[in-house]
């Protein structure tokens, strides 16, 4: 099984690196599922009176593009108005509606719920509102393709065609428009681009999970049973360390599902300048400990305390123990050594 494994790990080395995009602003925020966030978004950027984008009609032009619109014609886009939430009769809301002097243009924007909206109530509240029998453009913009609301006239456009439309004719509006916004609408395009189907996991990766599927199985199960032994480990290390003389101190399991390491955490609070942490981390290479203060506290204050209490340790991000344990070793001699770092630093 251990050949079968390295053979494994060899041909997933041999994948190209995968390249790590940075995260947008609005992922960042917390935003990029946020239909409300979008649809602002977006109705700022479809209205071509809005001076402050500077963009002019980018985004109506690459909709008309995207859609298409057909026989759309110059100065279609006049007396542009952009409207959010435009309440119907029966009490919906329709997401974004533009109206100029020729044409009426409903956009229903999903990103990832469920297109169950009253397309029916929609439709109806758009023909009552065109009196001036201007042409009527019906949109549901989504990730994915979807049919909802086909029978009531609505097309769907989706955000990949789209966001294509608007970067083939960025550049010519680009050099009219404000730096912030356009650094703003190149975020949220590239936000929705990351949020598109089929765009999340590299294909050559994703073959190596088909051809190798088995093994892969196999070694996770491998390592699942691994990380179950690390945790049995701290905690029986951590129910021989004796703490019922010490109110400050206390004590917790943690681990990091993207690393194969498990801890056993004592926090001791020394004084509030000095809320000492000591992880008494176990991985493959054996037992490490180190020492560190939560909330950023001054690392010099700890180094004093350390000398003062001639613990050794070496320097670091964190202040490491220079004594390490192999991962065999009997917690029975790994115990003596945690207790007495927990004694005295929770009795300084």
């Amino acid at each position: 099984m251990e050949q079968q494994f390295a053979a494994l790990l060899h041909k997933f080395r041999e994948l190209p690196p995968r390249i790590d995009r940075p995260p947008t602003f609005m992922e960042v925020a917390g935003y990029p599922h946020y239909e409300n966030v979008c649809s602002n978004i977006l109705a700022f950027f479809f209205d071509p009176t809005e001076n402050l984008h500077g963009f002019g009609s980018l985004l109506l032009d690459a909709l008309a593009e995207a859609a298409p619109i057909d026989d759309i014609t110059e100065g279609a886009y006049a007396n542009v108005s952009v409207e959010r939430e435009s309440p119907t009769e029966r009490g919906n809301r329709i997401d974004i509606l533009i109206e100029s002097d020729t044409y009426l243009i409903v956009i229903e924007n999903k990103i990832f719920h469920a297109a169950v909206n009253p397309f029916d109530d929609y439709a109806a509240f758009i023909d009552q509102r065109n009196v001036s029998n201007k042409t009527i453009c019906k949109f549901l913009l989504t990730l994915e393709p979807n049919d909802a609301g086909i029978e009531y006239g609505f097309r769907n456009v989706t955000y990949s065609r789209f966001i294509d439309a608007i970067r083939h004719r960025l550049g010519y509006h680009a050099s009219h428009a404000d730096t912030r916004y356009l650094v703003l609408l190149l975020d949220f395009l590239n936000t929705l681009a990351n949020l598109q189907v089929g765009t999340r996991m590299d294909p050559q990766f994703t073959r190596f999970l088909a051809e190798s599927s088995d093994e892969v199985i196999a070694l996770l199960k491998e390592v699942d049973g691994f990380r179950g032994e690390l945790r049995t480990k701290v905690r029986e290390l951590g129910a021989l360390i004796n703490l019922q003389e010490w109110s400050n101190v206390r004590q917790w399991l943690y681990r990091d599902r993207t690393e194969l390491v498990d801890v056993l955490v004592h926090d001791i609070r020394v004084s509030d300048e000095l809320p000492v942490a000591i992880d008494t981390r176990i991985g493959p290479h054996g037992w490490e400990i180190q020492i560190f203060l939560r909330r950023g506290s001054n690392q010099a204050k700890l180094r004093s305390l350390l000398q003062s209490l001639e613990i050794p340790f070496e320097e670091g991000e964190r202040f490491i123990s220079p004594t390490r344990f192999p991962y065999t070793e009997q917690l029975e001699r790994l115990q003596p050594f945690i207790q007495e770092l927990v004694d005295k630093i929770a009795k300084a």
